[in-house]
């Protein structure tokens, strides 16, 4: 690669986002974050992993969350997972080429240089499929239910924290039907779109 790439990609629940950015990852040579990001804010803050992962992508709940401290100041613990993620990212993004999936990246980086931005939807029935097989769920009922609680919670998370409507093309360089191109011709799109922009890979 013959310069700095910074990738993010927001992504509905089933449609194959964090797949398409493993490819990425695996096509490009960079490093992707995803929830691994949470280890190292773990790291951090000295909280368990197993709690943040309990929070991650939710959004702050101020009548029933508990306000736990971190660092000289006292927040709740979505609000003080997200600002930790938001540094996280920004550390990652400063250092080098890299990939990130979700946690609002997009508008966390929306001013970085050589950073593009990616949405990625699909049809409902193949995020259905794509969640049964993943997840082992034998109903399609039961998978539109988890999708639909997931996308809410995505939804909630980042209008909270970012003021824009999730899914909305606002800040995005390509939206991506994932129905359409599938995993390999998603990511296919998403290099030949980074060719446009004058890398070489």
């Amino acid at each position: 690669m013959n310069k700095k790439l910074i990738i993010t990609i927001g992504r509905e629940y089933g449609s194959g986002g964090h797949a398409i950015a493993e490819q990425l990852s695996k096509d490009l040579n960079i490093p992707m974050y995803d929830k691994n990001i949470l280890a190292i804010a773990s790291d951090r803050s000295g909280i368990s992993k197993e709690r943040l992962e309990s929070e991650d992508e939710h959004m702050a709940n101020p009548f029933f969350e508990p306000y736990i401290p971190y660092g000289i100041d006292t927040g709740s613990l979505s609000d003080r997972l997200f600002l930790a993620q938001s540094e996280i990212i920004k550390e990652k993004a400063n250092a080098g080429s890299c990939i990130f999936v979700g946690r609002c990246s997009d508008v966390v980086l929306e001013n970085f240089d050589n950073a593009y931005h990616f949405y990625i939807y699909a049809a409902q029935k193949d995020r259905i499929a794509r969640i049964m097989e993943v997840e082992d769920i034998a109903e399609d009922m039961a998978a539109l239910k988890i999708i639909k609680k997931m996308d809410k919670q995505r939804r909630s998370y980042y209008q909270f924290y970012t003021e824009r409507k999730w899914g909305s093309c606002e800040g995005k360089d390509l939206m991506i039907n994932s129905s359409s191109l599938g995993i390999d011709g998603s990511a296919a799109l998403i290099k030949a779109f980074l060719v446009q922009k004058g890398y070489e890979f």
